[in-house]
């Protein structure tokens, strides 16, 4: 495995295992000076995964979390004996933001030979990448990438390994409707990226079908003007029906579609405005940073995410990987997306195993008849034809700190 340097320094196993391969080199040497004749076997070469991440950009929270889970699943696969008597070998590949690096980069992975690649966390760079492997007959896995279009805008060739936007936003829903008892949402959204207007959309429709009222819906540019919009939803409120002029201030819940480098910002002004009901905000909430906001401004808020990966609630598959992630790296695993990184992995690893080849084409037939994955993030797998994974949910509440509050299949899935 080509492994680079990651936040808090080479892990221990990384080390152990460089260090076992020069002594087996210099045995294997001495041997063949002894004998006055070279070796002349070679071992097999290795299977190839490719993983392209964002590791400097806006993505770089998820995608260095999720690159690190990676790298800690090819370590122990070939700690165990590899995969068809091969060693793993996994080619990283920094995104680097820009489309054009992206499509390079993926081509280079192509060139490579590698049976699959994965990676990425961003719908549209995941649109930069795919349609270059797809074109070459690999197949592509993102692990974090949530939009719900993706298989169809890369037919055959594209798999998510995460929980879908509108499988997240159903969980919102139903979690509000039966946890919270809410009949009445109001919805804030990022109106510049896709991806926050499609939960805002999502959620909506699931609400609804569990007969909620929306009461407003507000969209926002930056967030220093989140307090502003809030405010103008509430009129607009008025204005159509007295009835509900309390607008947001006056909803159940109050639904946050952020981007995740803004979500604590985006928090923080909400509670200082003086809304003080339950916000129930998506994966981009699972950071350290929105946590911290909730606990100092009153706790009462709940995100849906992949898995309680670091959250000493998590479940057992998920302590474990916490304590394996701790053992290499030193530190707890940053967001669930490191948990994506290592289950993206070991799908693709088990594909390959039962195709027993290597074969882009093998893995992506046999990714396709995956039916129940056990992983560190939920048990994942495919209906026949689609590429958007059957997954649990998990949400998290954060009062004083995060739990875990409920992990199930939503029932309400809004159409991509």
């Amino acid at each position: 495995m080509r492994c680079e340097r990651t936040r808090g320094g080479t892990p221990a196993i990384v080390r152990a295992t460089v260090i076992a391969a020069l002594l087996l080199s210099q045995v294997a040497a001495a041997a063949a000076c002894g004998e006055g004749r070279t070796a002349t076997t070679s071992p097999p070469p290795p299977v190839r995964i490719g993983a392209i991440y964002d590791l400097r950009g806006r993505q770089a929270p998820r995608d260095v979390a999720a690159l690190d889970g990676a790298r800690l699943a090819v370590e122990r696969i070939n700690a165990g004996g590899g995969l068809l008597g091969r060693r793993v070998e996994l080619l990283e590949r920094d995104a680097q933001t820009e489309p054009g690096s992206i499509r390079r980069a993926a081509g280079s992975l192509v060139a490579a030979g590698c049976s699959a690649i994965i990676g990425l966390s961003d719908a549209e760079q995941v649109l930069a990448a795919a349609p270059v492997a797809a074109r070459a007959g690999v197949p592509f896995v993102t692990s974090g990438a949530t939009s719900a279009r993706l298989p169809d805008e890369v037919p055959d060739w594209l798999f998510l390994a995460c929980c879908s936007d509108n499988a997240q936003a159903a969980a919102g829903a139903e979690f509000a409707v039966a946890r919270l008892e809410a009949r009445t949402a109001a919805v804030l959204y990022d109106k510049g990226l896709a991806s926050t207007r499609s939960l805002s959309r999502y959620f909506q429709r699931s609400f609804r079908a569990q007969g909620g009222r929306v009461l407003v819906t507000a969209a926002y540019e930056e967030e220093g003007e989140v307090a502003e919009r809030l405010a103008e939803g509430r009129k607009r409120a008025a204005d159509r029906d007295a009835r509900t002029g309390a607008g947001a201030a006056g909803a159940d819940v109050l639904f946050i579609a952020a981007d995740p480098a803004e979500a604590a910002a985006v928090v923080r002004r909400v509670r200082l405005a003086g809304y003080a009901q339950p916000i129930i905000g998506t994966d981009s909430f699972d950071s350290a940073a929105v946590v911290t906001v909730a606990v100092r401004t009153g706790g009462d808020v709940c995100y849906t995410t992949h898995a309680a990966v670091g959250l000493s609630s998590g479940g057992r598959a998920v302590r474990q990987f916490d304590a394996s992630f701790r053992t290499v790296y030193g530190r707890p695993p940053q967001n669930s997306f490191a948990g994506l990184g290592y289950d993206t992995i070991g799908l693709v690893v088990a594909a390959i195993r039962r195709a027993d080849s290597a074969t882009p084409a093998d893995v992506r037939r046999a990714l396709q008849r995956t039916r129940r994955y056990p992983g560190v993030t939920g048990t994942l797998g495919y209906d026949r034809g689609e590429r958007l994974p059957r997954k649990s949910v998990t949400v998290v509440c954060v009062k004083r700190r995060p739990v875990v509050a409920a992990e199930f299949t939503p029932a309400h899935v809004a159409d991509p």
